[in-house]
């Protein structure tokens, strides 16, 4: 992983609003235009507006701070890993594939964003940029505006993000601004998926609707498809019914009970993920995109429907 200093070293990390240069003056980076932002304890830039939006975030998001915490006690982390037992997604071998190409593939030299990312870092490649100053969030920003310089970085990892930004379409725009030509974006984003607020949650994808996001920007798109199929679908919406909407001294029995039975189901994700109308129920899909070595974004209304009409 290429380190923040570095970053801000090369020029490659840059003011958000005036995208110039940044340098260390105490406890904050200065632009050149002499915009002023601060860093935290840990020497983590907030490179927002309102820095205070950070923590107004962390506040709202208690729930994904207590799943993800590093101090948890000894039976709040035995009930985690059963969870994610019960909670197996079983993600078909086309969405890890893809993953792969993008994110393992990637060298230490190269800046692999993971936008959304934290608490946890999915790879030692990837450079955390999150809104708020979560465990291992490398930089805090929006990522509406990201304070990379344009055509700067090798490849972008952006998974569960979209459906909790009030402006995706922007947001995609960005990660097409900033990467290098020949850069490639592996995104997840949930389709089939109750409201999940960490703490806000605005739309979610069918697989066309989520490579639009892409086209509509200037990628080529190289793959869409399902990530976590339907019977994952299937198991999460029959154990959120019980749990949300059945008297709770009912409903919570019945869903564990339910989420014990489906992850004897979920499995079934490895034969009804590969099928090719899977993405009808699919609870997320994914979505492999290039931004052209002779990248362009679109500049009006036609050449966007000529490139969905093309790739979609």
């Amino acid at each position: 992983m290429i380190s923040v200093n570095e970053q801000i070293e090369v020029g490659t990390l840059v003011c958000p609003r005036t995208k110039t240069r940044l340098r260390r003056d105490g406890d904050f980076l200065v632009s050149d235009a002499g915009t002023r932002y601060p860093l935290t304890n840990d020497c983590v830039p907030i490179l927002l507006e309102d820095a205070g939006r950070a923590e107004q975030y962390v506040k709202g998001s208690a729930r994904m701070l207590a799943e993800y915490s590093e101090r948890q006690k000894l039976w709040e982390l035995l009930v985690g890993r059963l969870k994610a037992i019960l909670n197996r997604d079983y993600r078909t071998r086309a969405s890890r594939d893809a993953y792969h190409k993008v994110v393992t593939a990637a060298s230490s030299s190269d800046l692999c964003l993971s936008i959304g990312g934290g608490p946890k870092r999915q790879n030692p490649n990837l450079t955390n940029l999150n809104i708020g100053p979560f465990p291992n969030v490398d930089v805090i920003a929006d990522a509406h505006v990201l304070p990379y310089a344009t055509a700067t970085v090798d490849a972008i990892y952006c998974e569960a993000v979209l459906e909790h930004l009030q402006d995706p379409t922007t947001a995609v725009q960005e990660m097409f601004r900033v990467l290098k030509p020949g850069g490639k974006v592996i995104a997840i984003t949930p389709f089939m998926q109750g409201f999940h607020g960490y703490p806000y949650h605005f739309q979610n994808f069918t697989f066309l609707g989520h490579a639009s996001l892409f086209t509509r920007a200037g990628f080529n798109v190289l793959e869409k498809g399902t990530c976590c199929g339907p019977t994952y679908t299937l198991v999460m919406i029959i154990g959120g019914y019980m749990v949300h909407y059945l008297p709770t001294i009912v409903g919570l029995p019945m869903g564990a009970l339910w989420k014990l039975f489906g992850a004897f189901l979920t499995p079934l994700d490895l034969i009804v993920g590969r099928s090719k109308n899977a993405h009808v129920l699919a609870s997320s899909t994914y979505v492999l995109a290039e931004k052209s070595i002779l990248a362009h974004a679109p500049s009006n209304a036609k050449e966007i429907a000529d490139q969905n009409f093309i790739r979609v």
